[in-house]
């Protein structure tokens, strides 16, 4: 089993990686800028997947849950593509690390979820969020939130431009609060400030990100999650915060495998795309996330992977190359 190595001897790789996730020089500057300020209003006094990573793997073979899927009817009825990505590719790096992940996704989401984790090769269960939200909290030693939307202090979740979700994605609110009472770790990653963790920021969020305001349904509340978490990971996009995490892990653990690659990045992109996961800003199934070109996705991976393998230096063998979906799937063909 892995677990945590010998004290890192710099913080400056992680730094590296907490800008490679807001975006830096790849991003739109508005939202790198974003995403910074929001990283600077959690406090950290050390690099935040530093932080994540070191207390996760303080909790060897840990039971770690999941939990994605931003669903809203006639918008994204199968829902967005980021958050499902960013759990894939965590599931796989947390396998590799030792622990015992599931999965927990929206039902519109979870088939989907199941064919990202057959590409990328990570052998772990995809379950559906109960209607409810009611995951069993005794089965859970860790839970995270990844670009997973949260109720506002009105009790009423909203997508990033004040859009009432009233059907579609399944609340994890209160299994959230139920952890918190048990003393559960849990974690959040997000971008918007309208996802489970950032109630964690209080009133900083809207010093920070002015346009969290008002929503447009009349609850009277903002769009902001009201929902905290034990920690949170701030990025210009939520499966960015995830590859960070992903490559912290990579270098506290010295393996460069719980890493993605490029290709790997692509290819996700592209079976999200063929199974109807939308872009949140253009609304369809396309090569992009958030609004932000496929390409500039793929470059944060990379980003993230060189700061890796400067670090742990490369590996000797290539890993296994798996593509269930790539042989069955005329869309995906190089």
């Amino acid at each position: 089993m892995s677990g945590l190595t010998a004290e890192p001897p710099s913080t400056e790789p992680f730094e590296r990686i907490d800008e490679a996730v807001c975006g830096g020089r790849a991003a739109p500057p508005e939202i790198a800028d974003r995403a910074r300020r929001l990283q600077t209003a959690v406090g950290a006094n050390e690099p935040l997947c530093l932080r994540i990573a070191r207390t996760l793997l303080g909790r060897p073979g840990a039971r770690i849950a999941l939990l994605t899927g931003f669903v809203v009817p006639g918008r994204y009825p199968v829902g967005e593509n980021d958050g499902p990505l960013g759990a894939a590719v965590l599931t796989r790096s947390l396998l590799r690390a030792g622990f015992r992940p599931t999965v927990y996704a929206d039902p519109e989401v979870v088939e989907t979820m199941r064919w990202l984790l057959a590409e990328i090769g990570a052998n772990a269960a995809a379950e559906a969020i109960p209607t409810d939200g009611g995951v069993d909290p005794g089965t859970i030693d860790i839970a995270i939130a990844i670009e997973k939307p949260g109720a506002n202090t009105e009790g009423v979740m909203h997508t990033f431009d004040g859009e009432r979700i009233e059907a579609g994605s399944r609340s994890v609110d209160r299994l959230f609060h139920e952890l918190a009472v048990r003393g559960t770790l849990t974690i959040g990653i997000g971008d918007q400030g309208n996802e489970v963790g950032f109630g964690l920021l209080g009133e900083r969020l809207s010093k920070v990100h002015p346009d969290i305001g008002r929503c447009s349904c009349g609850c009277g509340g903002s769009i902001a999650a009201a929902t905290a978490t034990d920690l949170l990971y701030p990025a210009a996009v939520s499966n960015w915060g995830a590859y960070g995490l992903a490559a912290a892990i990579a270098l506290l653990s010295n393996r460069l495998d719980c890493t993605p690659t490029p290709k790997e990045e692509r290819r996700l992109l592209l079976v999200a795309a063929v199974r109807g996961c939308c872009d949140g800003a253009r609304r369809r199934g396309t090569y992009g996330v958030d609004g932000i070109t496929g390409d500039t996705s793929v470059q944060v991976v990379r980003e993230l992977r060189e700061i890796v393998i400067e670090a742990v230096g490369s590996p000797t063998q290539s890993a296994p190359v798996h593509d269930p979906v790539e042989s069955g799937n005329e869309a995906l063909r190089e």
